[in-house]
């Protein structure tokens, strides 16, 4: 049986609407109250390159997602989805999902490993329909937008990874470095992102991913 999650911040009850009773609220971290003295605040390598505003937004992101997967491993549970509250589902949670061993991104869009050649634009992995590995030697998936975790000791893992290091990125880059937890992505994706104005950027995101994993 799955247990779902959305991340809500306590200023954006509007997004609450569209979750049913099966979903349960985790409160997300408002970057904007976090005191000027909150280790995450320096910790995070975004303080040199982008606003203020925008970096307490990306440390609040960070600091919501290591709190929903610290939960989940404190808490021992297992076949949990988690998905940002601008999260729109696009078709129903396919049976096949609870076969998956790795962590799996249900959302999200392709990028180069390398990031700054950005987001995939042509030769984008051949996909079936279902579970599929994500070859992280190749490319990666950017967003926390939804992802699958199967066991709750892929949690403790991520959550030791992050723990480990002393300087942090955003956390969807980070989780491609955590190298003893396999990825897996399902295909077409469940999740995508709704056009509304984003609580992290001060500029409205132009483009969103799309069930194939690419920027629209």
């Amino acid at each position: 049986m799955l247990k779902k999650y959305y991340l809500n911040l306590e200023r954006s009850p509007e997004r609450k609407k569209k979750f049913t009773n099966e979903w349960e609220r985790f409160e997300a971290v408002d970057g904007a109250s976090l005191p000027d003295n909150h280790p995450i605040l320096t910790r995070m390598v975004s303080m040199w390159n982008i606003s203020p505003k925008e970096h307490r937004g990306k440390c609040g992101c960070w600091m919501s997602h290591y709190n929903i997967l610290s939960h989940i491993a404190n808490n021992k549970q297992n076949n949990v989805i988690i998905v940002e509250d601008d999260a729109i589902q696009m078709r129903e949670i396919p049976d096949t999902l609870l076969k998956s061993k790795n962590f799996t991104y249900l959302g999200g869009y392709f990028s180069h490993k390398k990031m700054m050649d950005g987001e995939l634009k042509d030769n984008f992995p051949a996909s079936i329909q279902g579970i599929n590995i994500l070859d992280r030697d190749t490319e990666r998936i950017l967003m926390t937008l939804s992802y699958y975790i199967p066991h709750w000791t892929i949690a403790r893992d991520i959550v030791n990874y992050l723990d480990s290091r002393n300087r942090v990125r955003a956390i969807d880059v980070m989780l491609h470095n955590v190298i003893r937890v396999p990825q897996d992505y399902i295909y077409p994706a469940i999740f995508i992102e709704e056009d509304i104005p984003s609580t992290i950027h001060t500029k409205s995101r132009r483009k969103h991913p799309d069930i194939h994993y690419r920027l629209r």
